[in-house]
């Protein structure tokens, strides 16, 4: 019995160590042009991170928590699976859960952004690069306007986002982006199992039905990207050895 447990949890991690990419999923939806060129998958040393969008060029916006202290250069991968690049990291938000990659332009497609907060009820489109389970996911808004201590202020939506969705965009119908997944609110127990496990397993089960996720608005981490890190600094602060595709 112990070596079959032992067995099952190296399978798990074996299994995470390979995050889905969304590109496949998303064709003919209103995410398949993100998803290809303007979706990045993070890692680093091998190990996935989680997910992070363009929305400038040379500038993805990413989730703060994914990123391991002290780490300052990630891998980024398209989300075709072709596209790679270093990231640097720009900077890292004590106000918000955001930071600021800058990566070579020309590897990724900058977003184009949505110019109004999205309403309730409106349907939403997220990509990431989860362990397993599906790397797109479909949702509708509950609350427009939210803020999550620590995290900063956006809105929330149910939808079947999973962990490795993380720094990931969330879409409306014109393929726009409204915001950056960012938590999981009251879910404590399914990020300690999917810590566990290496996989997002309550998230596997509820499938389409999903469960409230928090987003960080595009707005909030628009602004606070530039105060952070001024456009002008990537020039500064260029990643040495990108890939083209």
């Amino acid at each position: 019995m112990r070596v079959a447990l032992c067995w099952s949890l190296g399978l798990l991690l074996s299994l995470a160590a390979c995050a889905r990419l969304p590109a496949e999923e998303a064709r003919a939806t209103p995410a398949a042009a993100v998803a290809a060129w303007g979706f990045a998958a993070l890692s680093s040393h091998g190990a996935p991170l989680g997910s992070a969008v363009a929305v400038a060029p040379g500038r993805l916006l990413t989730s703060a928590h994914l990123l391991p202290e002290g780490v300052a250069v990630v891998e980024a991968r398209r989300g075709d699976g072709v596209g790679r690049a270093q990231a640097r990291v720009l900077a890292r938000s004590d106000a918000m859960d955001l930071a600021v990659l800058a990566v070579p332009e020309g590897v990724f497609e900058p977003v184009p952004v949505a110019r109004q907060a999205p309403a309730a009820g409106q349907r939403l489109w997220a990509l990431g690069a989860p362990s397993a389970g599906p790397a797109l996911a479909v949702g509708v808004v509950t609350r427009p306007s939210a803020i999550m201590p620590g995290r900063g202020e956006g809105f929330t939506a149910r939808i079947g986002a999973l962990m490795g969705y993380s720094g990931g965009p969330a879409l409306d119908a014109e393929g726009r982006l409204h915001g950056l997944v960012t938590a999981l609110p009251g879910a404590r127990g399914a990020t300690a199992l999917a810590a566990l496990t290496g996989m997002d397993l309550d998230g596997i089960a509820r499938g389409a039905e999903g469960r409230e996720v928090f987003f960080l608005s595009i707005a909030a981490a628009l602004a606070e990207s530039e105060r952070i890190a001024p456009a002008g600094r990537l020039l500064a602060h260029h990643p040495v050895n990108a890939r083209q595709p």
